[in-house]
């Protein structure tokens, strides 16, 4: 298991895998991701970013959202706080999806800190 995951059970007694995202907020938070790629356009809900002519990623509103933050002039500390008072959401409430997407962006490429 990785270092933000637990096994935990569930409101129903399931057992599964859980994580622990304010753990990796901690462990990240002093990051300043840059975001790396070209936006291209943009279909509906959906935002295309392409890291190079073969290589095209669609992004949800989030994930762009968190994408145009990535200035690597601030922190990932920096974006929470930025993003809710943007979005009127507790800070509890949004470092589990703000870590989700830092990380995904990340696994692609998409970001780099």
């Amino acid at each position: 298991m990785s270092g933000y995951e637990e096994n935990k059970k569930d409101e129903t007694g399931s057992s599964g895998v859980v994580r622990d995202y304010k753990g990796k907020y901690e462990e990240i938070k002093g990051l300043k991701p840059v975001r790396q790629g070209t936006y291209l356009g943009e279909e509906g809900e959906k935002f295309y970013v392409a890291l190079s002519d073969e290589e095209v990623y669609e992004l949800s509103p989030l994930a762009y959202y968190v994408w145009l933050l990535c200035d690597g002039q601030r922190s990932i500390e920096e974006l929470a706080r930025s993003m809710s008072e943007d979005i009127d959401v507790s800070l509890d409430e949004l470092i589990g999806p703000l870590v989700s997407v830092i990380e995904s962006l990340h696994d692609a490429k998409l970001v780099k800190y």
